[in-house]
């Protein structure tokens, strides 16, 4: 993305949180950004389309912070998921943003609705995978239930526990609310009951790398089991210097702003040469996912 295109998304999420969404017009946006009608619309088809530009940047800020909280930690640890939860609430709580969400959902516009309602189906789908890290993929089956129940309680416990007592234990609230989804899901497995297939979200949830907003999530999963095959399979030596490559495109997709996506290619090709990775399952899909982000970046 260019910079100037950059800066227009960041002049018009200050105008949606200082007016609301409604009442920003096309004409504030063009008059605080400094831009020509016709740069606007080479730039955004819509209002409407400008806002997903600048949802979708809220996203990806969140998601980086959520995600790297998972970096050195096995993807398993209850405590991660918890650390991860809390910062999602925290932000929802703080940030006005959340709030312009119900002004958009007021409008007349389906198709900007529709994003938002698709971006919530991204959300539960999130949680049932970390359900899956933490509980294991056996309990898969019964976890779009459990997905759903949980972002639920927290939603809700959490606003009355805040209002109630402030949100300084709010570690607590999200354990209890694990705690309740767990016991839920052992009775739901033990008894197989589902109501939710989990083939579901395959209606709410675009296929490709265009709609899915959990790549970096399935990178990082992705990065730590390969480097979990490295520990197990190689010696001192040769661990190191193969993960001192995939750290580096690690440290690429997640924490730079303009990432090197020549260096990532070439780094990744390097490795790809390597005898140890030629028939290794879990680099074939780490490869392509590493090769879906370059696609999206380029």
């Amino acid at each position: 993305m260019n910079e100037r295109k950059r800066q227009v998304i960041n002049h018009a999420k200050r105008l949606f949180l200082e007016k609301g969404y409604r009442n920003t017009s096309i004409q504030d946006i063009l008059e605080d950004s400094n831009i020509s009608r016709g740069t606007f619309y080479n730039y955004f088809p819509s209002k409407g389309e400008l806002f997903k530009a600048v949802y979708d940047s809220v996203l990806e800020e969140h998601h980086a912070r959520r995600d790297e909280l998972l970096i050195g930690h096995d993807l398993g640890d209850i405590e991660v998921f918890i650390a991860q939860l809390k910062l999602h609430m925290t932000t929802s709580f703080h940030n006005r943003f959340f709030i312009l969400i119900d002004d958009v959902m007021s409008s007349n516009e389906q198709d900007v609705k529709d994003f938002i309602k698709q971006t919530r189906w991204l959300y539960i789908n999130w949680l049932r995978n970390r359900l899956a890290d933490v509980f294991g993929e056996g309990k898969k089956p019964y976890l779009l239930d459990c997905s759903i129940i949980l972002g639920s309680l927290l939603q809700h416990y959490v606003y009355f526990y805040v209002a109630a007592k402030g949100d300084e234990k709010i570690d607590e609230v999200i354990r209890y609310c694990l705690e309740c989804v767990k016991t839920i899901l052992n009775d739901v497995s033990a008894r197989d009951i589902q109501l939710l297939e989990p083939g579901v979200l395959e209606n709410f949830i675009p296929a490709g790398p265009k709609g899915s907003r959990d790549l970096r999530y399935e990178l990082l999963q992705k990065t730590n089991q390969l480097k979990r095959c490295m520990i197990q399979d190689l010696d001192e030596r040769q661990r190191a210097e193969y993960m001192q490559l995939i750290d580096f495109i690690q440290d690429e997709i997640m924490h730079q702003r303009h990432p090197r996506l020549v260096l990532v290619k070439t780094v990744l090709s390097s490795i790809d040469q390597e005898p140890y990775f030629l028939h290794l399952s879990i680099f074939e899909s780490y490869k392509e996912l590493v090769h879906i982000w370059l696609s999206n970046e380029m």
